[in-house]
């Protein structure tokens, strides 16, 4: 027995002295560091790593070393890491909106509204901004995508390869470990780069970008026991004093060079074994996503200038067989849902999100499907993200939603503008400045008002009440004011126009069919004026007195509302004067227009047509049927061909300029349009389509911050021509 312990002795010291000299059973770290888009080169290493067999133990990151680091360690292997990164669309992922094809039908009309497309939050008088640029709804949506198969797992040790995220305390400004927890979130928090993404609350505490505090972490990963390191320094874009030409890039390289003081002093731990890699990404920038090919390459070459160091590590093709089939990722098998938990300690409007979730219970989980109702509702405009998870009580498996308002509302304010000059003398401006309050019941219910001045002086006050069991209904009391200028013309002669005034009361009740569609209808009481602002042939004032009800049915599948590349809006809305609330007319407008965008590449075309007529001896103001201005008969001017019934037809074609693939512009357009269309006074001599006028255009759009800005000359048959500086959209509500 002596003999045979001191044998067995003897064999476990020499495994154990085998097992510590050789390399390939030493337990190797892998540190991926910051640094946007740059660190897809992370990529180009792994392929490295992974074709010369060398088996990873311990991995750390920060940033966008944190993404690649928690995808490698959760089981994906690096050629199915870069196919992801290839499937994603940057623009649509640093959007938080969902398409607008998603959109609630009361967002959709809000985009025709002529606003600029951000509202600022309102609080004790004083104007609240965002914490981010992006909020990044949908990257964290695509993080929980990609990592569900983990939500199992108790902690980041139990994961394929041993994993931590760096992240830092915005208040304290210590570093942040996650060792556990949500893989997602972790990864979300850890890249929540300051400014350009909003801060991610996580336990209470807010937090950002792990790489102001550490963003290359050799001391992480020799904490977690990794016997020898593999790092890659990504850097930041070299800096010039050219380059520093606003206090934004003055304050971005004062973190930089702090950054980079932090890792130099972090490098010096490392042991003289260990292996740095330093890809040569060159002038790549930390948004230029549509260059990963290229920061790909430079990880690749980084490590093949190493491989000679980094062959010490490698294993056995048998050994890191074993070793990938222990670090696969396991294919996630959809649970069946049972219950939907929807918190209500971050947002007031909790029941809106839960009626829209109301269908998943019973059936297994579609992820799919799931992010697009999600979408649905962070389309409203009011979340400053909807976040999910599946979670289990009692062995059944539900889905947690975590619904977050805006941190600058819930009220908020946003303005329009729009200008017209036909170089010619005539002018005018357009001023909106809305105001919208949110959160007044758990349903989602919200006052607006809005004030116009300029061409169209206006006031309209709203309460919007949606209910039912998901939602699909809604109440909307209002009241508004309108008065604006009618040019006339006569004899091919544009006179001074006379100034219509208009109040109205009004209620509408609607109900909406899968965000796509709409149906109303409303009654209303008005009070409508016409005075003449000079001699013309229609002297003297005109006052009414109708009330009516309107019914109507709007269908919107439009990608975009400024200049559209597919889906179709139709409108349709009718107005019948009611004896019941005393109208001094007896008649009826029927209103219809559709438009339809298609696209090949670069290339779009807008058709539509739009025609209104009435029946019977409806008020004059009810029954006005104004053309004119750009793409609408251009030509002439603003709304000044008037006549009882109007037709229109137009096809717009224009082609986007420069590079679409850029994160971050302002897309620009070249293009014409064609238009026929004529006001009538008798609605046989529209129907005969008798003395069509026939206009074109020719222009140049630019998609700004506050909406299209149009640039064109325009003639019509007739001989009327104009050139306009437009802001407004391509379509005409």
């Amino acid at each position: 027995m002596r003999h045979f312990l001191s044998k067995l002795l003897i064999v476990a010291l020499s495994c154990a002295s085998v097992a510590h000299a050789k390399p390939g059973a030493q337990c190797i770290g892998l540190v991926l560091g910051g640094g946007g888009a740059r660190g897809v080169a992370h990529i180009g290493v792994l392929k490295v790593l992974e074709r010369e067999r060398i088996p990873i133990c311990k991995i750390a990151g920060t940033s966008m070393g944190s993404v690649a680091a928690g995808l490698y360690a959760s089981g994906y292997s690096a050629d199915e890491i870069e196919q992801i990164l290839y499937t994603i669309d940057w623009k649509d992922v640093l959007n938080d909106d969902p398409p607008r094809s998603d959109f609630p039908m009361r967002r959709k009309n809000e985009t025709l509204r002529y606003l600029i497309n951000f509202r600022f939050g309102l609080r004790d008088g004083a104007i609240q901004w965002p914490r981010g640029v992006v909020q990044g709804q949908k990257l964290l949506l695509l993080l929980r995508r990609l990592t569900l198969h983990t939500w199992k797992v108790p902690n980041f040790d139990a994961l394929p390869i041993a994993f931590r995220a760096v992240a830092t305390d915005l208040v304290s400004g210590e570093q942040v470990l996650f060792k556990d927890g949500d893989l997602g979130l972790a990864i979300r928090a850890s890249m929540s780069v300051p400014a350009a993404f909003a801060p991610t609350r996580v336990d209470g505490r807010l937090l950002v970008d792990g790489g102001l505090v550490n963003n290359v972490p050799v001391d992480v990963a020799q904490a977690m026991g990794a016997d020898r390191l593999i790092v890659v320094d990504i850097g930041t874009v070299p800096a010039t004093q050219l380059s520093m030409d606003s206090p934004f890039a003055i304050t971005m390289q004062m973190l930089d060079v702090l950054m980079r003081q932090r890792t130099a002093q972090l490098l010096q731990k490392m042991a003289s074994e260990d292996v740095i890699l330093l890809p040569q990404l060159g002038d790549i920038g930390v948004a230029d996503f549509d260059r990963s090919s290229e920061a790909i390459a430079s990880g690749e070459a980084a490590a093949q200038l190493q491989i000679d160091r980094l062959r010490q590590f490698a294993v056995s093709p048998e050994v890191y067989r074993r070793w990938r089939e222990q670090h696969r990722r396991v294919a996630l098998d959809p649970p069946l849902v049972s219950f939907i938990d929807v918190l209500t300690e971050r947002s007031k409007t909790s029941g809106f999100v839960e009626r829209r979730l109301d269908n998943f219970v019973g059936a297994p989980l579609d992820v799919a499907i799931l992010e697009k109702s999600i979408g649905g509702a962070f389309g409203l405009g009011n979340y400053e993200r909807i976040d999910w998870r599946p979670v289990e009580d009692d062995g059944r498996t539900g889905i947690e939603v975590t619904p977050v308002d805006k941190s600058w509302g819930p009220n908020f304010i946003t303005f329009g503008l729009q200008l017209s000059d036909d170089f010619e003398g005539n002018n005018n401006y357009q001023l909106g400045i809305e105001y919208t309050k949110t959160g007044l019941n758990r349903y989602g219910a919200e006052w607006r008002s809005r004030l116009d001045m300029g061409r169209v002086t206006g006031l309209r006050s709203e309460y919007f009440q949606p209910f039912g069991a998901r939602g699909q209904f809604d109440i909307a009391p209002y009241i508004e004011y309108r008065a604006f200028d009618q040019p006339l013309r006569f004899n091919d002669q544009t006179l001074r126009a006379h100034r219509l005034r208009r109040g109205t009361i009004g209620v509408d009740m609607g109900y909406e069919f899968a965000g796509s569609m709409r149906i109303f209808g409303g009654l209303l009481r008005t009070h409508g004026s016409a005075s003449s602002r000079n001699e013309t042939r229609l002297s003297g004032g005109y006052r009414s007195e109708t009330g009516g009800a309107r019914f109507g049915l709007t269908r919107d599948t439009l990608d975009d509302a400024n200049f559209p590349s597919n889906g179709s809006r139709t409108e349709l809305l009718m107005y019948t004067d009611l004896d019941l609330l005393s109208a001094d007319g007896a008649g009826q407008v029927a209103q219809i227009s559709w438009d339809k965008a298609l696209s090949v590449d670069v290339n779009h075309v807008l058709f539509g047509a739009h025609a209104q007529t009435s029946w019977g001896s409806p008020g004059l103001l009810d029954a006005l049927a104004p053309l004119g201005g750009f793409s609408n008969l251009s030509g002439y001017g603003e709304r000044e061909l008037l006549g009882e019934h109007s037709l229109l037809l137009r096809a717009v074609v224009y082609r986007r300029l420069g590079d679409e693939g850029v994160l971050f512009s302002y897309p620009a357009f070249v293009g014409a349009s064609l238009e026929v269309g004529q006001v009538y006074q008798q609605r046989g001599a529209m129907f005969g389509l008798q003395d069509l006028i026939y206009g074109s255009s020719l222009f140049v759009g630019v998609d700004s911050p506050v909406g299209p800005i149009f640039v064109g000359y325009g003639l019509a048959n007739s001989g009327a021509s104009s050139v306009y500086l437009n802001f407004g959209s391509l379509l005409r509500p």
